[in-house]
């Protein structure tokens, strides 16, 4: 007996378990071969072959095709290469023709495939048609008198046993259940029998199926004989390349020489240097050996298409990238590592990564699905079910009220993983400090325990933010492909699947930055000012080094967070070099590495681990920062290969590593051994080296990213007012714009309200002000932000009636621009309560123009119309509380500076003073900008936050205790008192928190926090 029906988790909804614990429970239960059958796709096959040649298990190839519009449905089994590109086929014409039939469709892709059906009709149609059918039969075999044995009999086709199996163990029905609640959106109770599978479709050992196919045990046999014929045991197609045509009829290497030399004279002008002949001459042939040269010609044309780009990750390190202009760093200049890129060892397909500003993303993907259509389609994202989603998912179909679910995950990172599981889910939300003083009574310890068991299943395709592949021929006969919801092209692998199979990738993935230098320096000419980028060397500017050095990049892509901005004012060096050295040493686990680092940056003695990487580490004092440091120095050390040192790179930064790694250890002391260095020693260096586990990077993407930086201080630094507009305006920074704006006014910007008459969609700047925009403005639509700016080129708006009258908003449109100042010009002295009075009489004369009844109307007997009643003058506070409701922000004063009578009465410091005053403890009142959790060597959650007042932005670290204490206080909307101590490392004062409490003005009922519509 083989099992020929078994569905994964990637049925979607309907499947329990994974491939890999589908094979493990196999080769218990003593399979030998087995086929994975799931419904409309290959998102699991992949993973399946792999998993199955872990266990020494024979895959079959296959999936479970429906019909949309019938019945009907039809189990393909691959008997060989071509049947694999025909089920392929079929699945996409299954996803992405609207009219397809199966009936019709499967035999005209019939070829190399076994199909099993379950339908009398069916069964003879397609046997007619040539097709290889077998008679599938249900987990129970029918009758002899069935319809669907009898035409088998008749048609001499055999039966077979094809008893599905949708999870492992008869306990699993609970978690298909839930699956299937959740997919109908309705709760466990309402399910009926055909919402989901039989109870027995487990896996089951081949003697169940015995007992249960005792009475034909034909059908059991056939699955053996049937078997023997699928000879397919997964997909081989080498490294899959874009196809390149030159009119000319040039080769692909011929036409990358040549553009090569051609970009290198642009570069370098029209005598090239040794260096850079001989790297270009070392970098063409490994490429062409490769059969790279096409795929460099593919991204060469889509990125001439833009004028403005970053390319990234390992490609930056070649230098015909640089001549192509697929990069902008120099990686003779850089000394960057062509080797991590490409080397002659290398077996996967590495890809190339570029940036393009956020907007114009779609576009440039859009062009190169239209150039390269039905060769060309997005790669998937697969998207698991994590602990927040899951519990979520589990609550609503338990009935559970919105506001009781959002009490506890509110209070859960957004991305908090499944294997930061170290207990089950209940017990990990009483030991969380955020959630252990939620009481979860019943039925939330049920929820827990169903939510656990479906974290980590695939909930549903997505699309990879940018990997885009191309293949020579037609894409669907290498991978189904599919519509993703936006309407773009999406193969059913994800990123792995698809560097598994071989299919090379191209990343054009969406980048703000490069949106915001773009904005401001269109500001910047729209204000007169003449910019030449071609000559623009921003490293090289010393103003823009000090703001570097000093850490005042918030704003500034790559470098803004807090960490950075600390690591810069402890190093005291802006230039480029030590930029890239910095955004690359921050990673998880290397902590100590950065404080010696710095020890050794200031002076501090120190010699090489052992003499064999003098050489290797010399740019970087003797520590690992980059990525290919591991892989240079496993080569010295330890005499690994290219492809080897490689390799243990790639291990580290795997989750499920410690196999695999264990091995590379093992091969690494040996090698260093033999070289004769001491077991201390490459211990060492072996440490070291895990320090790279989780995220790290290379040197070419840190140095690609940091020219990006360095335009973008260069800018903050010379032209602030429109730097810092260009990066409100583009959104999705490190911080939010209440930050921005507090940024700003420490620059010394006047910020300037919304004005409908004056303030564009966008924010703009001029001459150290800043110009509020349109968008700011919570609530306010799109086409009324696009019809205010229409109608303000034919002239400004007079008066409120005028304003209203022209652009006609909704009415909580116009009460947010009331309430945010932005019609405060058209209000000729009066109060925005008689701007509000205005609309109200606005409203009633449309009304009564309607024929409908009108409070503002003039009375009976002629008397005069209801005048505007006498207002009492607006209380500041309330006017300030309102409008920053609307806009998340103050446009004239922090927010803070509300609280001020409360604060002066607690003997506080202001955050500007804090470097003045290190080792002491001091009281801070200040307001929470940002955050972030991490765990300590021990595991137990810690945080560093950022806060702010009027004065100054302070960086401070809750331990474990204090954070455990008050961390489920903390929300960004209201002010704190800290206590706590502050400290300085390298210059770089920080504030060691101890206590926290909110600051309460207890005159006013919402004097703990200002209501808003979510800071941005």
């Amino acid at each position: 007996m083989i099992p020929l029906t078994v569905r994964s988790h990637y049925s979607l909804m309907w499947g329990t378990d994974s491939p890999a614990a589908i094979c493990r429970a196999a080769r218990r239960m003593g399979y030998d071969r087995l086929a994975l059958t799931d419904t409309d796709n290959l998102y699991g096959m992949l993973k399946f072959v792999s998993a199955c040649h872990e266990e020494g298990i024979t895959p079959i190839v296959g999936a479970e095709i429906t019909d949309p519009n019938k019945q009907g449905r039809a189990v393909c089994l691959v008997k060989n290469a071509a049947g694999y590109a025909n089920l392929c086929r079929l699945i996409t014409r299954r996803h992405r023709d609207p009219a397809f039939d199966l009936s019709t469709t499967l035999p005209d892709l019939a070829a190399g495939l076994l199909v099993l059906v379950n339908h009398a009709g069916l069964l003879t149609a397609w046997h007619r048609a040539g097709v290889h059918t077998a008679a599938a039969l249900p987990r129970h075999p029918p009758s002899p008198f069935h319809p669907l044995v009898q035409t088998a009999r008749r048609l001499d086709v055999p039966l077979v046993a094809t008893p599905g199996s949708f999870f492992l163990e008869p306990d699993g029905f609970v978690a298909h259940r839930l699956l299937r609640a959740i997919a109908g959106n309705t709760g466990l109770s309402r399910l009926g029998p055909t919402d989901t599978s039989p109870q027995e479709a487990w896996l089951a050992p081949a003697k169940e199926y015995h007992r249960r196919f005792m009475h034909c045990p034909e059908a059991l046999d056939n699955t053996c004989k049937l078997a023997e014929r699928l000879t397919f045991t997964g997909p081989s197609f080498g490294l899959v390349m874009p196809p390149w045509e030159d009119n000319s009829g040039r080769s692909a290497d011929d036409c990358l020489r040549r553009a090569a030399y051609a970009g290198a004279r642009n570069r370098y002008g029209k005598e090239l240097g040794e260096a850079v002949v001989e790297r270009l001459e070392h970098e063409l042939t490994v490429i062409a050996r490769m059969n790279f040269s096409a795929y460099f010609l593919v991204v060469q044309k889509i990125v001439s298409q833009s004028p403005r780009t970053c390319g990234r990750g390992s490609a930056a390190a070649s230098l015909v990238a640089y001549c192509l202009k697929i990069t902008n760093v120099c990686p003779v200049k850089h000394n960057l590592y062509f080797g991590r890129f490409l080397n002659p060892g290398r077996t996967d397909p590495p890809d190339i990564d570029v940036d393009f500003a956020w907007d114009e993303r779609d576009t440039v993907i859009d062009g190169v699905l239209d150039r390269f259509a039905g060769c060309a389609a997005m790669v998937a994202s697969h998207v698991l079910f994590q602990p927040r989603m899951a519990l979520r998912e589990t609550a609503k179909v338990f009935g559970m009220p919105d506001a009781e679910i959002g009490k506890i995950t509110r209070r859960l990172p957004w991305f908090w993983q499944r294997d930061e599981l170290d207990a089950g889910l209940l017990k990990n939300l009483r030991q969380r400090p955020e959630t252990r003083h939620l009481d979860f009574v019943h039925p939330w310890p049920q929820i827990m325990d169903l939510a656990q068991r479906i974290i980590g299943i695939p909930r549903h395709l997505s699309v990879h933010p940018g990997g885009v592949v191309v293949t020579p021929g037609s894409l669907d006969s290498y991978v189904p492909i599919e519509n993703a919801p936006k309407g773009v092209p999406v193969i059913q692998w994800d990123k792995d699947g698809a560097e598994d199979a071989g299919l090379v990738k191209i990343d054009l993935l969406g980048n703000r930055s490069l949106g915001v230098i773009r904005d401001a320096l269109a500001n910047v000419r729209a204000n007169g000012v003449a910019f030449d980028e071609d000559r623009w060397v921003p490293e090289d500017d010393p103003a823009t080094r000090d703001t570097v050095a000093r850490g005042r990049t918030m704003g500034c892509f790559y470098i803004e967070s807090p960490a950075m901005r600390l690591l810069h004012q402890k190093a005291g060096n802006g230039d480029f070099d030590h930029l890239v050295v910095h955004s690359s040493i921050i990673r998880p686990a290397a902590n100590a590495y950065i404080q010696e680092y710095l020890r050794r940056l200031h002076g501090g003695a120190w010699d090489p681990i052992h003499p064999l990487l003098a050489d290797v580490l010399d740019e970087t004092f003797g520590i690992m920062v980059y990525q290919e440091d591991v892989s240079r120095a496993a080569e010295a050390l330890a005499g690994f290969s290219h492809a080897e040192a490689d390799g243990l790179r790639k291990i580290i930064a795997k989750k499920d590593r410690q196999r695999q790694l264990a091995d590379f250890h093992d091969r690494f002391m040996t090698g260093a051994a033999a070289r004769g260095v001491s077991t201390d020693q490459a211990s060492a260096v072996w440490q070291m080296m895990m320090s790279f586990s989780g995220y790290s990077f290379c040197k070419p993407h840190s140095a690609s990213y940091a020219r990006v930086s360095f335009q973008a201080a260069f800018l903050k630094t010379h032209h602030p007012a429109e730097f810092m507009a260009g990066v409100i305006s583009n959104q999705g920074g490190f911080y939010s714009t209440f930050a921005y704006v507090s940024e700003a006014r420490r620059m010394e910007l006047v910020l300037d309200p919304p004005n409908v008459n004056t303030s564009r969609i966008h924010w703009t700047g001029r001459n150290r002000r800043l110009q509020v925009g349109l968008m700011a403005v919570g609530g306010l639509g799109q086409h009324t932000m696009q019809k205010i700016v229409e109608c303000r080129q034919a002239s400004n708006f007079k008066d409120m009636t005028d304003f209203l009258d022209r652009v006609q908003p909704h009415e909580d449109e116009i009460r947010a621009l009331i309430h945010c100042g932005a019609l405060d010009g058209l209000a000729a002295g009066h109060s925005r309560a008689q701007l509000l009075w205005t609309l109200a009489r606005w409203k009633a004369n449309r009304r009564r123009s309607a024929g409908q009844p009108d409070l503002f109307a003039a009375r009976q007997g002629g008397r005069a119309a209801t005048p505007p009643p006498v207002f009492p003058p607006e209380d500041a506070t309330s006017r300030l509380r309102r409008e920053f409701a609307v806009l998340g922000f103050l446009c004239r004063r922090h927010p803070i500076t509300l609280f001020a009578d409360v604060i002066d009465t607690m003997h506080t410091v202001k955050a500007g003073r804090l470097p003045d005053l290190t080792g002491r403890r001091v009281r801070l009142a200040a307001w929470l900008v940002t955050g972030k959790v991490v765990h300590t060597h021990r595991g137990e959650p810690m945080e560093f936050l950022t806060f702010e007042d009027e004065t100054g932005i302070v960086e401070t670290t809750f331990f474990p205790e204090p954070y455990r204490r008050f961390c489920h206080m903390l929300d960004r909307n209201r002010p704190y008192l800290l206590s706590g101590k502050v400290e300085k490392n390298w210059d770089a004062a920080t504030l060691t928190v101890e206590r926290v409490e909110p600051i309460v003005d207890k005159r006013r009922r919402t004097g703990n926090r200002i209501p808003n519509r979510g800071i941005r």
